[in-house]
């Protein structure tokens, strides 16, 4: 009888074993580059103007890049079955670019210190993957904290947008031939202070869905959207504000298709 119960022991004990080995499932790393681009040619540091005071825009084939800037979360891939998967962000880095839920990109190509990276360093379930979305902007947990209590990658007063209690989700700073656009988005409409409940009428969260999407793609962020549809624009996330009805639009708000983001291999 001993042996019997000693034998039956051991089984729990290695049927516990193969339990707890079991639990972790395999995951898989992959990296989503993000890249700037003008009527489908890529802009990198090879295009920066050494001083761009007093340049002839006239003269130049691509925009003066100023900022372009992007929090970004909720990112998500589709398998093979259709189903949407939720990936979360590498663990922090030194530069402190993203934590496991939101990431900050700096796309300006002539940074010098960038403040944020240009990819999305992933870890997801391991499997068969076409498609990838997110959603640009804050998280609503997390906008309207403390900025004094922030941690990276919302811990820099840049893009704390103090007149909303919340953060700039973009910032674009553009500037071609005689055209010019400053664009900041955001949560806005909102009502409350810090430690208190806090609400906004215009979220200003949108979501970007990238169907043809294969890892070992980029994504592209075409700017010659913001000069053809609207050459000279000035918006501060308000819809009601000049300019802002279309460049929202643009970037997928008010039940519109972004045109701004696409795939490239």
């Amino acid at each position: 009888m001993e042996w019997k119960q000693a034998m039956k022991r051991i089984g729990i004990f290695i049927g516990l074993l193969l339990l707890l080995g079991c639990s972790e499932a395999p995951e898989q790393r992959l990296e989503v580059p993000f890249s700037l681009h003008f009527q489908g040619e890529l802009i990198d540091a090879n295009n920066c103007q050494v001083d761009s005071q007093g340049l002839d825009l006239n003269a130049t084939p691509k925009p003066v890049v100023n900022a372009v800037t992007l929090y970004v979360h909720n990112v998500e891939l589709q398998n093979h079955q259709g189903q949407w998967v939720r990936a979360r962000l590498q663990g922090a880095t030194e530069q402190a670019w993203h934590d496991e839920q939101i990431a900050l990109l700096d796309l300006t190509p002539c940074q010098a210190e960038p403040v944020g990276g240009q990819a999305l360093p992933l870890v997801l379930p391991k499997g068969q993957y076409q498609g990838l979305r997110f959603t640009l902007g804050v998280p609503e947990a997390l906008n309207h904290q403390d900025p004094l209590q922030a941690k990276p990658p919302l811990d820099l007063p840049a893009f704390q947008w103090h007149w909303t209690v919340g953060y700039k989700f973009a910032f674009f700073d553009l500037a071609w031939r005689e055209n010019s656009v400053k664009y900041h988005l955001g949560s806005s409409g909102c009502t409350g202070n810090i430690g208190e409940t806090i609400s906004c009428q215009y979220k200003n969260r949108p979501q970007v869905s990238l169907t043809h999407f294969q890892p070992g793609d980029k994504v592209a962020l075409e700017l010659r959207q913001f000069f053809t549809e609207l050459p000279h624009a000035r918006c501060f996330g308000k819809p009601q504000d000049k300019g802002c009805e279309t460049l929202f639009n643009l970037i997928g708000l008010q039940q519109h298709e972004q045109r701004l983001f696409h795939v490239v291999d």
